[in-house]
């Protein structure tokens, strides 16, 4: 399994979304002319595509197929950052960002070489924060990097050691940045690659310096986070970050007596919050949370997997096509309410798409699930859970990217 992991990842980098705003602000009025929407698009060769497109009933019906139209992109997939569309590639031409010209069409910023990032998230002040780990444990030293869209270059890099005491290493699986604090998710691994299921633990940096501060953890619940998604943390509308614990061995992780759940750290905090715990095992939805997106004020979408059958299930098997089991709901964090999505087939897991898979506008959130048939766009209303079909995918399986662009 990690062997045939690492050959996929020397191949793409996907995507992650802005953490503290899950979608565009649509407050205000836009000119329908000085917008566009842009999508990534995985072959089934595992080719990512770039594609612009103007409306999103354009992903509602019929098909969509890269075949003759997009931007092929070198091992790389787009991050949604600061008005940029930022195609994040490890190869040795660099990572690149798209934007839209004065003319709305996407052009094309310098090259920036960013090397092999395996988490990253967005900052209150519209940069970008890249974690860059040795994957064969050369190294317990990680790199980490703040890169800025509006100029194209990377404005600090730092390196820290993420080594502990036992002799294993963490490896980070979310970044996320509120005020001047950075946050790291991570999980515990060896050389081997033998991952440990214990406490939550995230270690918390100086933010821009990125001088270590300390290492919180939290006994409630389990490793948060999991390999290569970014989609253990989310930053909601009151800028309190939520973390996502999934307890399940499908995200590659031995069970453990603790449950699945969501911890909370407060705005201008750097420590869990000892009042606030959503236990997702215990709840209605009687499952184990695979990845969480931003849909909105203080609401979420995720995926799960029902606990009964998590047991069953592949190792790491929501990194594949493999199991078929999983489903989706919309929480509020702030009220721990739960709205069960319906009309959506069950599905496979995060398959290396993350954050920005789901695009939000309107009370509406589109992404595309892979389902044992077919890859296909759902939007899905966040107020009734309600699942509309949209376009089947073909020639690939999913979109790991969705945003929305504005004329520069």
């Amino acid at each position: 399994m990690i062997t045939r992991t690492k050959t996929l990842l020397a191949l793409f980098i996907l995507a992650a979304v802005t953490f503290s705003c899950s979608s565009d602000d649509n407050s205000s009025v836009e000119n329908p002319a000085d917008v566009s929407y842009v999508l990534a698009y995985q072959t089934n060769d595992w080719d990512t595509y770039i594609w612009q497109f103007e409306s999103l009933d354009e992903i509602m019906t019929g098909d969509i197929n890269m075949v003759g139209k997009g931007i092929e992109q070198a091992a790389s997939a787009g991050v949604p950052v600061a008005n940029t569309f930022f195609a994040l590639s490890g190869e040795n031409e660099g990572s690149v960002g798209y934007y839209l010209n004065s003319d709305g069409i996407l052009a094309k910023s310098k090259n920036v070489f960013t090397g092999d990032t395996y988490a990253y998230g967005t900052t209150d002040d519209d940069k970008l924060v890249l974690v860059n780990s040795p994957w064969d444990a050369s190294s317990t030293q990680n790199e980490l990097i703040i890169y800025d869209p509006a100029t194209a270059s990377i404005t600090n890099r730092k390196t820290d050691d993420f080594a502990i005491s036992n002799g294993h290493f963490l490896w980070p699986t979310s970044v996320n940045v509120s005020g001047n604090k950075l946050f790291i998710s991570t999980f515990e691994r060896d050389a081997a690659w033998k991952l440990y299921n214990g406490n939550a633990v995230v270690k918390v940096y100086d933010y821009p310096s990125l001088t270590y501060v300390k290492t919180i953890t939290d006994s409630r619940t389990t490793t948060i986070g999991q390999y290569y998604t970014n989609t253990g943390m989310v930053q909601t509308e009151s800028g309190d970050i939520y973390t996502f614990s999934s307890n399940s061995r499908t995200c590659g992780y031995a069970a453990t007596s603790g449950h699945s759940g969501i911890l909370r750290i407060k705005k201008g905090q750097t420590e869990f919050d000892s009042s606030y715990f959503f236990d997702i095992e215990a709840s209605s939805l009687s499952g184990r949370v695979v990845s969480a997106y931003p849909v909105g004020d203080e609401k979420v979408l995720i995926n799960y997997i029902p606990t009964a059958i998590d047991p069953d299930q592949g190792n790491w098997s929501f990194l594949n096509y493999g199991t078929f089991k999983f489903k989706c709901a919309i929480l509020d964090l702030s009220t721990k309410s739960i709205t069960q999505v319906t009309n959506l087939p069950d599905h496979a897991g995060d398959n290396y798409y993350g954050f920005g898979s789901a695009y939000t506008e309107n009370g509406k959130v589109y992404k595309s699930f892979v389902t044992n048939d077919e890859g296909r766009v759902y939007q899905i209303d966040i107020n009734s859970g309600v699942a509309v079909k949209g376009a089947v995918i073909t020639g690939g399986v999913n979109l790991p990217a969705i945003t929305k662009l504005k004329k520069r």
